[in-house]
């Protein structure tokens, strides 16, 4: 699906989707619970029918009620398969990595099947984590193969590691009689496992934080079924806030205010950079004041990093992003993807290892439709589409349908705002 954006005026209010996030935590934590439990506002993505998928292969029921959008799930033991089974990630890597430990916790051959780009991302920490306890892993480009059962006891990981490693260890405790889990060294991304143990807690885990990097689970329990809403997600709503501060007013609702959600730090990014924001109730109005030049770190929140290298364009100056690195690894270089497409813009934007800096204008023009490269990245897709509404130019985005992977009413979001675009 090539996409072709159309310079528009915007305005209105927007609900912003589910959090993919909590989403995937929700059915995890009820798909491995004893019972029935309910989810309202699951998000509806590609990555969620993957996580579904997963579940359903490993035992456990899902139905989603057509009238009421509610999902009911009854659980599953994966510590008690009594044959091989496959499991297909897609091109979700929280479903890759949650599931790893989740399905090696009982003793049958697994097999995960998933995108080329996917099972190419590193897995070196669970290879060294099977090996060390004499378990199989076998990893190539085509899938992965594995066989538990991993043991309770001790664990240590890397904190700068993707911390989707130090969620999948810590959803896994439960179902082998718990463990001890120490994060070593530089802990990054700690607010996306501060939400899996939220969820965790929610479906009954004791979860003990003796210190800001040891966990422990203690054993003798089990995930109990529980009814649960999935709030509304920062990451998405993160491409509307810079919008709305670049171009137009604009009225965001569904979002939480005191949110687990590391990636709710982009409100204090937007004002950082000069935007205005103000919480009318539960709705979050976002309005153009002035550009500030900035320096924002994303160790704690990489998801960001496309929607920002947007927001360091438009601010004269020069803007940089720190702890990067990361950044490199995602469904696509995310570094590389987003110089590629920014300088077919004319964009000042420099790269090294861990960092990214762009010197900004106000304005950019062009005398032909720009065509951007979505790389098969949802985010980029995003990111560029907000790019080419603030520039006020056409663009064509080839392979937009990336945005299916987190968000496949994304275009049909920025209609109802007012955006004129078109499928050619």
């Amino acid at each position: 699906m090539n996409v072709l954006l159309q310079p528009s005026p915007i305005a209105g209010t927007l609900h912003i989707p589910a959090s993919k996030s909590l989403s995937h935590r929700a059915l995890i934590c009820s798909g491995l619970a004893q019972g029935n439990s309910t989810i309202e506002h699951l998000g509806n993505s590609k990555d969620i029918q993957a996580t579904i998928s997963c579940l359903e292969n490993l035992g456990a029921k899902i139905n989603i009620d057509p009238k009421t959008s509610l999902v009911s799930v009854q659980g599953c033991k994966p510590q008690t398969l009594t044959a091989p089974v496959t499991l297909d990630a897609y091109e979700s890597g929280s479903t890759l990595r949650f599931f790893i430990p989740i399905a090696a916790s009982g003793q049958e051959r697994v097999t995960f099947k998933g995108q080329e780009s996917l099972l190419a991302r590193p897995l070196g920490v669970y290879e060294k984590l099977f090996h060390d306890q004499g378990l199989r892993f076998e990893q190539n480009q085509q899938q992965l193969t594995f066989q538990g059962p991993l043991t309770s006891g001790a664990y240590a990981l890397e904190g700068h590691i993707s911390s989707q490693f130090i969620s999948g260890m810590l959803l896994m405790a439960p179902l082998v009689n718990g463990i001890d889990l120490d994060v070593v060294g530089d802990y990054q991304s700690r607010s996306y496992v501060g939400l899996t143990v939220d969820m965790m807690r929610q479906f009954g885990i004791t979860v003990e934080e003796t210190n800001d990097h040891h966990y422990h689970i203690a054993p003798n329990q089990e995930y109990q079924s529980r009814y649960v809403q999935v709030e509304s997600d920062w990451s998405q709503a993160a491409f509307f806030l810079v919008l709305g501060m670049l171009k137009q007013e604009l009225t965001l609702t569904g979002l939480k205010q005191d949110s687990l959600q590391g990636d709710r730090v982009i409100c204090d990014f937007v004002q950082q950079a000069g935007g205005l924001l103000n919480w009318q109730e539960d709705k979050l109005v976002v309005s153009p004041d002035q550009k500030i030049n900035f320096t924002f770190d994303l160790a704690d929140c990489p998801d960001l990093g496309p929607i920002l290298c947007t927001l360091a364009a438009f601010i004269p100056g020069k803007n940089r992003l720190i702890h990067t690195a990361r950044l490199r690894y995602k469904e696509s270089d995310r570094v590389k993807a987003m110089e590629d497409e920014l300088r077919k813009w004319g964009v000042e934007i420099t790269s090294d290892e861990d960092s990214i800096t762009i010197i900004g204008k106000d304005t950019y023009s062009s005398d032909h439709v720009v065509t951007i490269d979505s790389h098969n990245d949802h985010r980029i897709v995003m990111a560029m589409a907000v790019f080419a509404l603030c520039a006020h130019q056409p663009c064509l985005i080839q392979n937009a349908q990336a945005v299916n992977k987190s968000y496949p009413t994304f275009f049909a979001d920025l209609k109802s705002l007012g955006v004129e675009l078109k499928e050619v």
